[in-house]
């Protein structure tokens, strides 16, 4: 920790903080479209917008509007975790690519 009470990790890369003795733990890329493929259930307005990154007014404005793939069941709006995937990558192709080149298939 720092003086200003801020860690090196936080201002260093990788390769800065080697000479430090300190290291780095360095997980898989984060590819949204893997994190919807471990998705086993139909999805919720919650956990799209979770996702997403967006407010669940917007996913539920959006589900309205046809502008995102969803289910109506009993009133409730639902998310097929499989068609999120295809239409983010209809919407986003480059994402596919990523996931390719990190070993994720899609």
């Amino acid at each position: 920790m720092t003086a200003a009470g801020t860690t090196f990790e936080q201002h260093c890369s990788p390769e800065q903080l080697a000479p430090r003795g300190c290291s780095v733990a360095v997980g898989p890329p984060f590819n949204i479209l893997a994190r919807i493929r471990s998705i086993m259930h139909l999805m919720t307005v919650g956990e799209v917008a979770e996702v997403l990154g967006k407010s669940e007014k917007t996913i539920y404005r959006m589900a309205a509007k046809h502008q995102i793939p969803n289910i109506l069941i009993g009133g409730s709006r639902h998310f097929d975790p499989s068609t999120l995937i295809l239409w983010l990558i209809k919407k986003e192709p480059q994402l596919a690519v990523a996931a390719r080149q990190f070993g994720l298939v899609f």
